[in-house]
């Protein structure tokens, strides 16, 4: 893919393509047909490539592994898509997301619904060559056994085929590989945290573009973002045919011919009636589909920042709750506020406020762990909710994030100043009793006016 396009603002980025590499066999997300790359990775660096003036060239690979081994020799200056990880991290940065999709579990027909990783006991699982995933599993559940394969197309093939057990992928890419190659024999038998955030990847050598494509993709509108979805969420409905069925209606119909044919008639309308009837039925089943899907997307997330919004916060708050309650594992929260140093007045504007706000979203993104999740909470705070998390460990994090955020430029620039309570979850507390204990550790360390971890009673 290619795109060039003036923009004065980034005049001095345009000299010289930026290489990139692409997972080439990760439909629909990305793809490499007849040379050039296709897929939602390509719309949206369209969009960006219009938006910053960057031009992109591709380096083709035969793999996903491959790319990887081209960014980190320097064949190539950037990834496309991927998740962030600690090994990756080594050799790239990251944009802010772009694009964010669920990961699952696929089986054999007859293979029970899994709770997750925690529920695949002894089962062989198959994952693609250098996913994030297989840094999660190993680090999280060291017992599951891993199988790796080239890709998610091939990995379905021989799951289907009895060669291990159990397939993690991608939702869309799944759905797309089972409709294709027409395997009837798979299910889907649970999902796979953590669900998929992708960003760009550049190497450290090219960091100073992560400004410019977080700007662009700050700038990508929400129908633009809808609309790509739209395009590559093609599932299917896979009809099967009876014949066994279809034999006892055809002697069904001869009979009725030879003794009524006029009630056959009447039975054949009423029949093409029906049918179109079902079709549009189903038609109608699959847009509605289609829409809560991408409603469920998009009510999960804050416009402004990309982080996840309130009610998601609030939500997964609950589920670790719930773990607590059962499994005794401890979470903790942090509670994130800036505001003005010089003139505190100034946190009103709303223009300073939003500059800050996305500034301090990327910082969190880019200081808290991959189990970590980051939200919005309200107007002007940002929660982190930590799963299996310790006072000791949330106060390690919590003073981590208040470094970066003290490091970033970009914040000491409006002179701005951090403020973070720390909580951990308590014997009996409910969600309320939980956030009410941090805000209280957050207007702690308001009052000290300087940057300030506070730890809840």
């Amino acid at each position: 893919m290619s795109a060039q396009t003036e923009t004065p603002h980034h005049a001095d980025t345009t000299d010289a393509p930026i290489t990139y590499c692409i997972d080439p066999l990760w439909t629909p997300y990305e793809a490499i047909r007849n040379g050039s790359h296709v897929g939602i990775s390509a719309d949206y660096m369209q969009i960006v490539a219009e938006l910053t003036g960057l031009t992109f060239q591709l380096v083709p690979t035969e793999s996903w592994q491959q790319s990887l081994e081209y960014v980190q020799a320097g064949k190539c200056q950037m990834i496309s898509m991927l998740n962030v990880s600690d090994y990756r991290k080594q050799f790239l940065d990251f944009s802010i997301p772009y694009f964010a999709a669920p990961n699952i579990l696929v089986a054999r027909e007859g293979t029970p619904i899994l709770q997750g990783y925690a529920g695949i006991g002894n089962r062989l699982v198959g994952i693609v060559k250098g996913y994030r995933q297989i840094e999660y599993i190993r680090r999280y559940y060291p017992d599951v056994r891993l199988k790796l394969i080239r890709s998610e197309r091939e990995g379905l093939a021989q799951l289907a085929r009895g060669e291990f057990d159990v397939m993690v992928g991608s939702l869309l890419s799944v759905n797309t590989h089972l409709n294709n190659q027409q395997i009837n024999n798979l299910n889907i038998v649970g999902y796979a945290e953590p669900f998929d955030s992708l960003s760009f990847g550049v190497r450290k050598s090219f960091s100073h573009l992560i400004p410019i494509l977080n700007e662009a993709i700050n700038q990508i509108p929400e129908s633009k973002r809808v609309e790509i979805y739209r395009q590559w969420n093609n599932v299917k409905v896979r009809y099967h045919k009876d014949y066994f069925k279809l034999t006892v209606t055809l002697l069904f119909i001869i009979f009725v011919i030879l003794t009524l044919v006029w009630r056959h008639r009447t039975l054949h309308t009423h029949g093409r009636l029906m049918g179109q009837k079902n079709a549009e039925i189903e038609s109608l089943q699959t847009s509605l589909l289609d829409r809560n899907r991408t409603l469920e997307f998009l009510s999960a997330h804050d416009t402004l920042t990309g982080l996840y919004n309130r009610n998601h916060m609030i939500q997964k708050s609950e589920e670790e709750i719930y773990r607590f309650r059962r499994f005794h594992t401890v979470p903790s929260m942090i509670i994130v506020e800036l505001y003005q140093g010089i003139d505190p007045r100034l946190d009103n504007h709303d223009a300073h406020k939003k500059q800050y706000l996305k500034a301090l979203a990327s910082v969190c993104l880019a200081t808290v762990r991959e189990v970590d999740v980051v939200s919005r909470y309200t107007e002007g705070q940002i929660v982190v909710l930590c799963p299996q998390t310790n006072l000791d460990e949330g106060q390690i994090l919590a003073d981590r994030l208040l470094s970066a955020i003290d490091k970033n430029t970009e914040l000491a620039d409006m002179q701005m100043v951090a403020s973070i309570g720390l909580a951990q979850l308590k014997e009996g507390e409910n969600f309320s009793d939980w956030i009410e204990r941090a805000t209280k550790a957050l207007y702690q360390a308001k009052r000290q006016r300087a940057n300030r971890v506070a730890v809840a009673d």
